[in-house]
């Protein structure tokens, strides 16, 4: 689904709005998360468009000590309030992300030549719901909704694949072709009762042991 505006043009409209009316309080935000690590911003696009590997000290939240990876620099993404950088790891032999808030250091490996990228971000990120893009395509996806909820996929849509596949007086059933990752199960769940997974069946199946699991919590 095309987008008549992209993000910055839609966040410059904003701005202007709130720099001319918020002290009349006629327009409010909910105030953003201070976001980290942006003071990797700049020297990671320098080594994007200067062809340089990053040595990058790394703390992921499930380890307790930092360590380091050369990175081949491709792309800088948003999502959520984070900054990511998309890169080849040289250690790993594939590509990976790295949120710039759990990055400790950067430096420039002049040893090391730059690989590089057989990369295309909207071909990585095709069938991807927000940072995570595991490899593969994967199986259509088919999502019920009731008709009081619907309205808010519509109108919002979650992923550039959305469609309408049928509906009738009750719901509407929406189809996505993407990977079920955390993110998107998470949406799915955020419907409550509204929302039903029709198809594949090892979604639904995972689904269903994740609410039994929630509901033993609750019991």
């Amino acid at each position: 689904m095309a987008y008549s505006k992209n993000k910055l043009e839609v966040h410059s409209l904003i701005t202007g709005l709130y720099n001319k009316y918020h002290k009349k309080g006629y327009i409010h935000f909910k105030q953003a998360p201070e976001i980290k690590g942006t003071q990797y911003l700049e020297p990671i696009i320098r080594a994007i468009e200067s062809r340089k590997v990053l040595r990058i000290t790394y703390l992921p939240f499930y380890e307790d000590k930092p360590y380091f990876n050369e990175v081949h620099p491709y792309l800088l993404k948003e999502h959520g309030f984070r900054w990511y950088l998309v890169g080849w790891n040289q250690f790993k032999s594939n590509v990976r992300t790295y949120a710039l808030d759990r990055i400790r250091n950067i430096e420039e490996v002049e040893s090391t030549t730059f690989r590089a990228p057989e990369f295309s971000a909207s071909d990585y990120f095709k069938y991807a719901m927000g940072i995570i893009s595991p490899p593969g395509a994967p199986s259509l996806i088919k999502l019920a909704v009731q008709k009081n909820q619907a309205q808010y996929l519509i109108t919002q849509p979650w992923h550039d694949s959305q469609n309408i596949e049928s509906e009738d007086e009750d719901r509407v059933i929406f189809s996505f072709r993407l990977h079920p990752t955390y993110e998107f199960k998470s949406m799915v769940l955020s419907l409550g009762k509204d929302g039903e997974i029709i198809e594949p069946l090892s979604l639904r199946d995972d689904l269903s042991r994740e609410l039994q699991q929630m509901i033993e919590k609750y019991q």
